[in-house]
């Protein structure tokens, strides 16, 4: 194949025309490790569709299997009831994904025993490749005859046009997230009843309403992703402004509040917030409500750090069948709370108000609450409540909690105390976005002389100076913009720090990126900090992370085979094999399967690697019986002698960092392994691009 000619150029792709007429892609990237801009040849003409498709979250629904059940009773009895007070049934499936609740409303009419009664059943998909899928589906169950599939936004359907003039009676819909509204569900079903139903009465929605609940709750582990804390409590030169203290912003910080309960205090009960009538929406207002729920009691003495938010669906008219996110702490009965459906596509969301309040057991409080069309916000105290604070994030909130987290300060401390205990080092340059190891330096060590590079990140470098100028003392240090000679001479220079850190990483080991930038300056009479970086691993079987990649087959006795294979095929033409997973979030067995395996040794005091590919074969051993379903890697960082920071775990049993995503690989196909048995491994790093990777000889 040789090239034709260039098509178009743009700043993310360049797509090329070759002689066998199909499309192949270049895309652009920055590699974010070596901090080199990239081109990847891609051979595919789908490949941005693939992409998308392959982090689509579908499978996790699909294995939701109380949403599956609870959908289709409540289908099965609207169409039931229906049927025996009209001629005819049309139902508007939104968003229909693989098309299962279609199918499921197509095989209830079969079910019904009314004759008379005549179904259409009309599906829309925006989303291209999944429309495609819901047809296959379809076809692959024998329903095609009833059902159409129509790759449009519901907002964009014509009555005439698209419906023939034929006015929908039933409305079936999930298009829900975590915030229950952030996918824009109240414009999608207004649209919908405003413009293509028959009137209010004679129309059922499916679900029919919803409700949304906030608790009150205590949870220092919660704050510590929200609030920067000072270096210290008592006699501290650097005290950090209110302004720059909450860097994560305060919008929605999602996350599944089972996995996490045991961190968690209830202060009051759930407190129901807002009610949407799904038939009955007021779009005057654009969709905003703000309402002040006063005398809300407090159950214990506590300190109301953050606000639990979760939602309940009424599935049918009558709210017989519920659906709903519920933490498991607040059911009564011991046996839900010990088997609550896991599910990633919709968790739970935590909101923080303006300042943490403190209160006694029966205190009663004012809970300020809004939303718009897409979002909610929350406030806690006494009216009247100060205006609402919509802080932009400019830090992960993995980031504040590694800011945050005592163990990672301490390591911090005791490595900088043994570091300088050195009489020769002097002068240091510090590398990084993240904002705990400078301001260590320069509170604990005066008479170091410490030389930043401004973060790329803006926003965190003016927060940085702003800390800084904030201090009741003269500070030793200077910012530069640059490595280059007019700002730095690196033979005056004794070690080069980094925690290291920096925001655009995404796989732990992105965070090498400090020492791309230095390989050109460093020589052997620098020391650098951290000064060796080891990969590792270990085998793990998730209690149920796996379902986020695991196939489906069939899902309420319907085929959804080509479902899978399409997602298969994707994953195979653009997902990496190692994936970004916060696995303090995610159960597994314990013991774990097999113990840590160090991968890959990194010496970043030795320049000579540049070019160089280290490659390694092993067998990971495994100790217990059990599915390994995944693999899980991180990074440790060693900053001194016998002292590591890990972005992991350190020993095989402990709770995994909250301050770092982990690299997670999990297996197609799990495997069933008895103690004794080997796993045999591929892994290598290569020194010119940066690049980690991994594979399952056999």
């Amino acid at each position: 194949m040789f090239l034709k000619r260039i098509v178009y150029f743009s700043r993310k792709t360049l797509h090329l025309y070759l002689q066998s007429s199909t499309m192949s892609t270049f895309t652009s990237r920055i590699n974010m490790v070596t901090g080199n801009n990239e081109w990847i040849f891609v051979d595919d003409d789908d490949f941005d569709y693939n992409q998308e498709l392959a982090r689509s979250a579908f499978a996790d629904m699909l294995h939701d299997h109380e949403r599956n059940i609870q959908y289709e009773q409540a289908i099965i009895k609207t169409i039931q009831t229906l049927s025996k007070s009209t001629k005819k049934i049309h139902v508007l499936d939104i968003g229909t994904g693989t098309g299962l609740l279609s199918m499921m409303a197509a095989r209830a009419f079969n079910q019904t025993i009314n004759s008379s009664c005549s179904l259409r059943i009309t599906a829309c998909e925006v989303f291209q490749p999944m429309a495609k899928i819901a047809k296959k589906c379809i076809e692959k169950n024998a329903l095609s005859h009833c059902i159409r599939v129509i790759d449009k936004r519901s907002t964009e359907l014509d009555l005439e046009n698209d419906l023939q003039g034929d006015r929908i009676n039933i409305i079936v819909a999930e298009v829900f997230d975590t915030e229950l509204i952030g996918e824009g569900a109240l414009r999608t079903f207004s649209e919908a009843c405003k413009h293509l139903t028959i009137d209010n009465e004679n129309l059922r929605i499916i679900p029919a309403r919803a409700t949304i609940y906030v608790q009150l709750v205590q949870s220092s582990f919660l704050q510590e992703f929200h609030t920067l804390k000072n270096l210290s409590e008592t006699n501290q030169k650097i005290k950090i402004p209110d302004g720059c203290r909450h860097l994560a912003g305060n919008t929605i910080f999602d996350l599944n509040a089972n996995e996490i309960k045991n961190y968690i205090r209830p202060l009051s009960k759930p407190i129901p917030v807002f009610d949407f009538d799904f038939k009955s929406l007021n779009d005057k207002t654009n969709f905003t409500k703000e309402k002040i729920l006063e005398n809300i009691q407090c159950d214990y003495d506590g300190q109301i750090d953050a606000f639990v938010m979760w939602w309940n669906l009424d599935m049918d008219e009558q709210g017989e069948i519920q659906l709903g996110t519920i933490p498991s702490w607040c059911y009564d009965d011991k046996e839900k709370e010990q088997n609550v459906q896991w599910r990633e596509h919709w968790i739970h969301a935590i909101y923080y108000p303006q300042q943490p309040k403190i209160v006694k057991a029966k205190d009663q409080v004012s809970l300020y609450c809004f939303h718009d069309e897409y979002s909610l916000y929350f406030d806690v105290g006494i009216s009247p409540f100060p205006p609402k604070s919509f802080t932009p994030a400019f830090l992960s909130r993995s980031a504040v909690a590694g800011f945050n987290n005592d163990k990672r300060r301490n390591k911090y401390i005791q490595a900088l105390e043994k570091s300088f205990s050195n009489p020769s080092i002097n002068r240091c340059l510090y590398i990084g976005d993240g904002l705990l190891l400078p301001l260590l330096i320069l509170e604990m060590y005066p008479n170091i002389e410490l030389i930043i590079l401004q973060s790329s990140n803006i926003h965190l470098a003016h927060t940085l100076e702003k800390i800084l100028t904030n201090s009741s003392k003269q500070l030793n240090y200077r910012i530069i913009p640059s490595l280059d000679k007019e700002n730095i001479d690196f033979q005056t220079i004794d070690m080069i720090l980094s925690e290291p850190f920096f925001t655009k990483s995404i796989l732990p080991w992105d965070n090498l990126h400090f020492y791309y930038l230095i390989q050109q300056y460093h020589h052997s009479n620098i020391k650098l900090f951290p000064s060796k970086a080891r990969i590792r691993c270990i085998a793990l079987e998730f209690d149920n992370l796996y379902k986020i990649r695991s196939p489906v087959n069939q899902c309420c006795q319907f085929d959804l085979t080509p479902f899978d294979e399409q997602i298969l095929q994707a994953s195979l033409n653009v997902d990496a094999t190692i994936e970004p997973q916060s696995l303090f979030e995610y159960s597994s067995k314990k013991p774990t399967l097999s113990s840590i395996i160090d991968l890959i040794e990194i010496d970043l005091e030795k320049i000579s690697q540049k070019n160089k590919i280290e490659t390694i074969n092993l067998d990971i051993p495994f100790n217990v019986d059990g599915i390994c379903n995944g693999i899980a890697f991180w990074i440790d960082y060693q900053l001194e002698d016998n002292i590591w920071l890990t972005t992991g775990i350190e020993n095989e049993n402990d709770s995994w960092a909250n301050y770092s995503k982990q690299g997670v690989h999990l297996l197609l196909k799990p495997i069933e392994i008895k103690s004794g048995m080997k796993l045999s491994i591929n892994a290598a790093f290569d020194f010119q691009k940066g690049q980690f990777s991994f594979n399952i000889i056999s």
